[in-house]
C-alpha cells in the first residue's frame, strides 16, 4: 500500500486504542465489528470496537471539512504512552506490538527518527520497571539474519543495549504464567507471520497473546489499517491500550497531512482491495486535487473507466465501489491518472522483460512495474505539485539572496561548487544531492569554510526542482549536470535523473542567457542529456557550436572544462587520460 493511503486509511481505522483505564477483571469484553459514522452516504468505519474518543459531536477542536456538507474530525483523540501515568507502569505487564520493518530491517538506521521513537518505546518501558513482552511479524525478506525468534531476539539485545529473551508460548499454545517472567524484563514472542489465527483475529489466538499482558502498547502503524489479533483482539483482554511513540509520530504526520491546505495537493494510491479502501479513496478525492492510481488498484480504476484488462487482475466485487470513486472524483473535478504502460515479465520466462501499453497486456506475461510513459506523466504531475516539503529561508542560506544563482543537480561530495563559490563571491551555488549523509558532509563543510554564497538541499532535484528553485529572489543563471550515474540514466531506468519534467523546469526557470552544462565520461550518456535538453527543453535551448573545438566519434564537445574548477570524478577520470564529453547549452534571449 502507498504511504499516502495507508496514511489517509489509518485515520478512518485506528486500531482499537483505549482512552479509559478498566481494573483488567472488571472489564467487559467488546465484541467484534466496527462502530461507523455514516456521512453524505459514505460510511467511515472504525475497526474493532474503538475506544478512542470519536463521536461527531465531541468537543474535540481538530476538525476537517469531509465533503461541502459534512464534517468529521481529522483525527478521533488516541491515549499515547505519553499521556499514561509512568507510575501506574511499575511492575505491569506492557505488550508491545512493534513494526519490524524498523527494528529489524538489514540495515537499521539508529539515527532515524523512526528507529529512534520505536527504540525509545520499549526503553521508557524498561525504565518505568514494566515487563516488557515484545510482539511483531518478521521475514527473511526484510533480513536474511532473521532465522528465528531466538535470532531476532539477539538482534533486539543488540539494538536496544538490553537482554531481550525469546519464549516459546504460542507454538505450544500454553499461556504465559507469571514465573516465566521472573528471568528476565524484556521478552519476544514467536513470529506471527507464522499463525494464521494472526491476520484472522481469532478470540483465543488474542487470548493466548494477551495472556498475564496488562496494558497493550501499539507502535506499529504500518500495520494499523488492519484487524489482527495482536492490535484489535489483544486489547480486549487488556485494562488499558495505547499508541507507543513511534505511532504518536506518525499520528501527528498525518494530522498535518489531512488539515493541510496547501495547493495542489496530490495522492499516489497504490495496493490492492479496493473495496476495503473505497473509503479512504472518496476521503482523499474530498481533499486533493489528484488521485495517481498505480499498482493493482490502477487497474480497477482503468476497468470502471471502461478499459479492458487482463482477468487475472481483475478484484472481485471491487466493480462498484470503483465506479462510485470514479463518479465521485468526477463531480468533484478531481484529476485522476492511471499508468498507462507496464514492465511485464512472461510467466513462463520470468527473465523476460516486455513494454506493453496498460490495456493490451498480451496473455501470459504479468505487469511488475510501471512502465517509462507511466513514470514520465507521475513525475510531470509531482513536479507541479508543492514537491519540496519546506520553504527555504534564503536570507539564512545566503550572505544575500539577490545574487543569480548557480545549481548543480546531483552536487555528490560539493567539490565543483565550493570551488565555485571560492573563486565567484558574486555568484551563488546551490548543490541538490539526493544522498542525505553527503548533503550533511557537504553543510559541514560550508559551515567549517565560512562561506556563505553557497547551500546544499537533500532532495530529488528529479520532482523538487521547479518548487525549490522557483521560490529563489534571484535569476538562475547556470545549471550543471555532471557525471550522472550511466546505469541511472538508460531509458528503461525508473529512476532516471533526466526526466522530461526536470529538463522541463530548467528550461522555465533559467534566464535569458542562462547556460546548462553537461558532461560525462560516457559518450552515450552525454548524448542522451544532450538530446533530452534539446527534445524538452521547450524550443528554448540551443548549443553554441562556436564552443565546440574537439571531435570525438564525429561528435562535436568542449576540450576543456570552462570554470576551471573540477568535480572529484571529472579529475580521476583526467588523471586516468580518458576523454571527457562537455557541452554547453544558453537559452535563447527573449525565450
Amino acid at each position: 500500500m502507498s504511504p499516502v493511503l495507508k496514511t489517509v486509511q489509518t485515520t478512518l481505522s485506528l486500531n482499537k486504542l483505549s482512552s479509559r483505564n478498566y481494573p483488567r477483571k472488571e472489564k467487559k469484553l467488546l465484541q467484534h465489528g466496527s462502530c461507523s459514522f455514516p456521512i453524505n452516504n459514505v460510511q467511515l468505519s472504525f475497526r474493532g470496537g474503538l475506544e478512542v474518543i470519536s463521536n461527531v459531536n465531541s468537543s474535540h477542536k481538530e476538525k476537517t471539512c469531509l465533503y461541502d456538507e459534512g464534517e468529521l474530525e481529522a483525527l478521533p483523540h488516541v491515549q499515547t504512552l505519553r499521556e499514561f501515568l509512568r507510575e501506574e507502569l511499575v511492575a505491569k505487564v506492557v505488550m508491545v506490538r512493534f513494526d519490524s520493518t524498523i527494528l529489524l530491517g538489514e540495515k537499521l538506521d539508529l539515527s532515524s527518527q523512526s528507529a529512534s521513537k520505536a527504540l525509545h518505546t520499549i526503553k521508557y518501558l524498561h525504565e518505568c520497571r514494566a515487563k516488557v513482552i515484545l510482539v511483531s511479524e518478521w521475514s527473511r525478506k526484510i533480513n536474511p539474519k532473521l532465522l528465528d525468534a531466538q535470532a531476532v531476539a539477539d538482534i533486539l539485545s543488540s539494538v536496544l543495549q538490553l537482554k531481550v529473551i525469546a519464549l516459546r508460548c504460542i507454538s505450544c499454545k500454553s499461556p504465559l504464567r507469571r514465573e516465566d517472567l521472573q528471568k528476565a524484563d524484556i521478552f519476544l514472542l514467536e513470529n506471527l507471520s507464522e499463525y494464521k489465527e494472526e491476520v484472522a483475529n481469532c478470540s483465543k489466538f488474542a487470548e493466548l497473546l494477551s495472556s498475564e499482558v496488562d496494558i497493550l502498547v501499539n507502535d506499529s502503524f504500518c500495520q494499523s489499517h488492519k484487524v489482527l489479533a495482536s492490535t484489535v483482539g489483544v486489547a480486549r483482554f487488556c485494562y488499558a491500550s495505547m499508541a507507543g511513540f513511534s505511532f504518536e509520530e506518525n499520528l501527528h504526520q498525518i494530522k498535518k497531512i489531512v488539515i493541510t491546505k496547501k495547493k495542489p495537493y496530490l495522492a499516489v494510491i497504490g495496493g490492492g482491495n479496493l473495496k476495503s479502501k473505497a473509503a479512504a479513496i472518496q476521503f482523499l478525492a474530498s481533499r486533493c486535487d489528484a488521485l495517481v492510481f498505480v499498482g493493482q488498484m490502477s487497474f480497477q480504476i482503468m476497468r470502471a473507466l471502461g478499459h479492458s484488462i487482463p482477468i487475472n487482475l481483475v478484484e472481485r466485487d471491487a466493480h462498484k465501489a470503483a465506479l462510485d470513486i470514479v463518479q465521485f472524483a468526477h463531480d468533484k473535478n478531481v484529476l485522476m491518472s492511471y499508468p498507462k504502460d507496464f514492465w511485464c515479465t512472461n510467466q513462463h520466462l520470468p527473465t523476460e522483460l516486455e513494454v506493453f501499453p496498460a490495456h493490451g497486456i498480451s496473455a501470459s506475461w504479468l505487469p511488475v512495474d510501471l512502465g517509462p510513459r507511466s513514470l514520465e506523466e507521475i513525475y510531470s504531475l509531482v513536479t507541479n505539485s508543492k514537491a519540496y516539503p519546506f520553504e527555504i529561508d534564503w536570507s539564512v542560506a545566503y550572505h544575500d539572496a539577490s545574487q543569480p544563482l548557480v545549481v548543480d543537480i546531483g552536487s555528490g561530495n560539493g567539490l565543483f561548487i565550493m570551488g565555485m563559490a571560492q573563486n565567484r563571491k558574486d555568484l551563488n551555488f546551490l548543490g541538490l544531492e539526493i544522498n542525505g549523509k553527503l548533503v550533511r558532509r557537504c553543510l559541514d563543510s560550508v559551515h567549517q569554510s565560512g562561506l556563505r554564497n553557497v547551500y546544499f538541499i537533500g532532495s530529488n532535484a528529479t520532482t523538487t526542482f521547479r518548487s525549490i528553485v522557483s521560490s529563489y529572489p534571484g535569476e538562475l543563471v547556470l545549471v550543471s549536470v555532471q557525471c550522472p550515474n550511466p546505469d541511472f540514466n538508460k531509458p528503461e531506468n525508473r529512476w532516471s535523473m533526466l526526466q522530461r519534467s526536470l529538463i522541463e523546469a530548467v528550461a522555465d526557470l533559467l534566464a535569458s542567457k542562462g547556460k546548462v552544462f553537461l558532461q560525462s565520461d560516457v559518450e552515450a550518456v552525454a548524448m542522451r542529456m544532450k538530446e533530452q535538453f534539446l527534445q524538452y527543453g521547450k524550443g528554448k535551448l540551443h548549443l553554441s557550436h562556436d564552443q565546440y573545438n574537439i571531435r570525438i566519434n564525429g561528435n562535436a564537445w568542449l576540450e576543456e572544462n570552462p570554470f576551471g574548477i573540477r568535480s572529484d570524478w571529472e579529475q580521476h577520470v583526467i588523471d586516468r587520460g580518458a576523454p571527457m564529453y562537455r557541452l554547453m547549452l544558453s537559452k535563447s534571449t527573449g525565450s
